[in-house]
């Protein structure tokens, strides 16, 4: 029982890493309530930058915080253009993910990111631009509610996992729409990578779970990055296999990852980004970061252990830029500068 509620305080600390949310008062990020704004008539300036963002929350538009804390039991599919310029975002909504992607003429390097636990709109967002920051790349934001101020951390997580199995149908449904928008206007694409995080890699595990992804043309994604992944990692082999929509596919580890040691504990089972064990899957590269990494979780974004060790900023770069990474990282890398 020590060891559960000892787990269960470490991944609290994974709900106050980036949050600021009005009256609920969680610690501070650069993107809150305070600096974010809904304007339908908003024209952007050649200084903003634009992160695609498809959201699953509730959505009230007569609203300062115009969305909520809590998934939309419909399932529908919400689509904003966020703007951004220094410390200020603003929000245009958009009727569909076809809409809001003819806003761009053409894209960069894309990353569809889905982050994990302890995500508010806010703090979902101002990840997301974290991303789109440090490695120059356009974003779409698949936004799904995993964290609720108003309850206490157990019950985040609770929910958080109830819910999961239910998100995947609108993620799936996201994933297909992205795919016949792409396939309709190749031509504004270079290369597009899929990123889930932590906790976000359960929609991804139910999707390829339950076969909600199985008319998912093989060549949608030239990367896949499985990063950080909690959940069980027994069994993987069963449903990573289906995924068939990325020739190439990356699962990180690193088995002194603090937050997925709480997880091990919490849920009594070995975490897929903490310590995979056999069967392994043949077309996945399994990238070990453990020799080179220490208790971090959040490594790919982590401004200071990405200066201090440039070859993981590299990894993650090479990929979006569907250049082959480096795949093996030993101790001896730390002391190179």
């Amino acid at each position: 029982m020590h060891l559960r509620l000892l787990a269960l305080l470490l991944f609290v600390q994974i709900t106050i890493l980036s949050q600021k949310d009005s009256k609920f008062g969680v610690p501070y990020s650069y993107c809150n309530w305070t600096n974010t704004s809904l304007n339908k008539g908003y024209v952007p300036t050649e200084n903003d930058t634009c992160l695609f963002v498809v959201s699953t929350r509730n959505y009230n538009d007569t609203l300062k915080e115009f969305v909520d804390y809590d998934y939309d039991s419909t399932g529908t599919l919400k689509y904003f253009a966020v703007y951004f310029n220094h410390n200020q975002w603003i929000v245009v909504p958009y009727n569909s993910l076809t809409e809001l992607l003819s806003t761009k003429k053409e894209f960069k390097n894309l990353v569809v990111f889905t982050e994990g636990l302890g995500k508010t709109f806010t703090s979902g967002v101002d990840r997301a631009t974290q991303l789109m920051r440090l490695y120059n790349v356009d974003e779409i934001f698949f936004d799904w509610p995993t964290e609720k101020p108003y309850l206490k951390p157990g019950k985040n997580i609770k929910i958080t996992c109830i819910e999961a199995p239910e998100i995947a149908k609108p993620f799936a449904a996201f994933i297909e729409d992205f795919q016949n928008y792409k396939a309709e206007h190749s031509e504004k694409f270079k290369t597009t990578t899929l990123l889930n995080h932590s906790m976000g890699n359960l929609l991804l595990m139910y999707d390829l779970q339950n076969d909600y992804l199985k008319n998912i043309h093989s060549n949608l994604f030239n990367n896949v990055i499985v990063n950080a992944a909690c959940v069980n990692q027994k069994n993987h082999k069963l449903w990573l296999d289906k995924l068939s929509f990325s020739n190439i596919i990356y699962l990180t580890i690193n088995d002194k990852d603090r937050n997925l040691r709480g997880a091990r504990i919490l849920f009594k089972a070995r975490q897929l980004g903490e310590s995979p064990q056999p069967e392994f899957c043949k077309n996945v590269n399994y990238v070990d970061f453990s020799e080179v990494l220490s208790i971090e979780h959040n490594y790919f974004l982590m401004q200071t252990v990405l200066i201090q060790k440039p070859y993981l900023k590299q990894f993650y770069a090479n990929i979006f830029e569907n250049k082959i990474p480096e795949l093996h990282y030993p101790k001896t890398l730390i002391k190179k500068k």
